[in-house]
């Protein structure tokens, strides 16, 4: 029994009943697919799409049309982000019918050893089972004294409904989510500040990929203030007033027409009944060890829930194949963070896998890096998008792949490529071998690989 039908847990379901495991999937909510369906990864990425459409016919004479009067319909937009969420989360139904998976509906805890226990409307079914999963994910996280009130301060959720486009937007946290929202609605026509507690924005991404994304950012227009310490967030008459103080100490303050706190997500483990188990739980995060199993004989934790893992859909799908590996006996990989990549998708996009420069200098490689830019790619040129680069991170004497970073057009698509390469634990010179086509935005690859032997054609 699965607890929770986001991308960890549906894709669990699937996979489990795959090799022969009678599953099912308890969801507390009357759809499937989790955050990452409805109010996460997936309608994201549609405004995003509409954004960059957008974009595209503001600068349609470019690329020789003329265009006149382009009007944003947001209605249109938001009916098709919630068509495409519809049709996904049915799809996923399907999938279950498919491969036989029980859906139950109602809000699921473990009762104690091999026992969930399942409460709708005020009725509680127990069931027996020899495994269990918890995938119950995450919710946005807000700021102390900070009421989110889903109107003018908002989280994920309720910035993906607005009836409209708002004048000014502030952004607080200026992670994957902050910057992706900061993207969407500059493009737009908000006005739109971001306020970063750490001295850069995207503070995850290589040292050298924030300084890029910030200059193209500010040159959207937006404003950037890294190292502010937000005080307080107040609504107001107009909508809402953040007082923070900045870089220097100075105390400031701006008003919006509406502020999204996106300062990362906490674990939704609460009433889930692990005080009966021998799970570890600190602040709230399940300790599980590579194969996802938790103190807990035959109890394994997937997920935004699990301690030291990345809060990614793609980790928790990865997570719960293992997970389902280990149950049935299979010959499953551990799950290494250092092999799961990162993908934000602002406009430019940002795709990364593996250590930053400073990460593997930190661990104590003889480290040796390379960059190639966009600039130097046709492709990127035909796209009129040539913002950007690659960075390849690799160790020295044998030339071993430690970490890339893009920045640029396409970049979340091109990183499968090093994801691979780090997957099969590749070497410069085993990827200055493959053939790359031209002309693709992907064989700029081909080129930041070699740039790291001083050893590029194209720049």
């Amino acid at each position: 029994m699965i607890i929770g039908s986001g991308p960890g847990g549906y894709v669990a379901a699937i996979r489990a009943s795959e090799w022969g495991l009678k599953t099912a999937v308890v969801e507390k909510d009357p759809f499937l697919g989790g955050t990452c369906l409805h109010v996460g990864c997936i309608p994201t990425k549609v405004l995003l799409h509409h954004a960059d459409i957008y974009d595209n016919f503001l600068r349609a004479e470019e690329f020789g049309f003329e265009v006149k009067d382009v009007k944003v319909n947001w209605p249109a937009m938001l009916a098709r982000k919630d068509k495409i969420v519809k049709k996904h989360a049915g799809g996923i139904g399907m999938l279950f019918k498919k491969h036989k998976v029980d859906s139950i509906t109602g809000w699921g805890r473990i009762a104690g050893p091999g026992r969930v226990s399942v409460e709708k409307d005020g009725k509680t079914t127990e069931l027996e089972t020899t495994y269990t999963m918890l995938a119950t994910g995450s919710e946005a996280r807000s700021l102390p004294g900070v009421e989110i009130d889903g109107k003018c301060i908002l989280t994920n959720r309720e910035i993906l409904q607005l009836p409209a486009i708002p004048k000014s937007l502030v952004v607080v946290g200026a992670g994957a989510v902050g910057v992706e929202f900061a993207s969407i609605y500059r493009t737009f026509g908000a006005e739109v500040t971001i306020l970063e507690a750490l001295p850069r924005i995207v503070p995850l991404e290589d040292e050298d990929i924030s300084p890029e994304l910030e200059k193209a950012f500010k040159k959207k227009g937006m404003r950037i203030e890294t190292e502010a310490k937000v005080e307080s967030v107040k609504k107001d008459a107009k909508g809402a007033t953040v007082a923070f103080k900045d870089k220097t100490g100075k105390s400031q303050s701006i008003s919006a027409e509406k502020v999204l706190i996106a300062v990362g997500r906490r674990p939704l483990t609460e009433n889930c009944g692990l005080e009966k188990t021998k799970v570890k739980v600190e602040r709230g995060y399940v300790h599980a060890n590579a194969y996802l199993e938790t103190d807990e004989p035959r109890l394994y934790a997937i997920g935004d829930i699990v301690a030291g893992l990345p809060q990614l859909a793609h980790a928790a799908s990865m997570e719960g194949i293992i997970a389902v590996g280990r149950m049935t006996g299979k010959d499953v990989q551990p799950f290494d963070r250092k092999r799961c990549p990162n993908c934000t998708y602002c406009e430019p996009q940002i795709g990364s896998v593996g250590l930053t420069e400073k990460q593997a200098r930190e661990a104590g490689y003889d480290v040796k890096t390379g960059k190639f830019p966009f600039l130097g790619n046709s492709k990127a040129t035909i796209l009129g998008n040539h913002e950007g680069f690659i960075k390849v991170v690799a160790e020295a004497k044998y030339g071993e792949i430690l970490g890339v970073h893009a920045i640029g057009p396409l970049a979340t698509e091109i990183i499968a490529e090093p994801v691979t390469a780090l997957g099969l634990e590749a070497t410069l010179d085993d990827m200055a071998a493959q053939i790359h086509a031209h002309p693709t935005v992907w064989e700029a690859m081909g080129d930041a690989f070699n740039s790291v032997r001083g050893l590029t054609i194209n720049y």
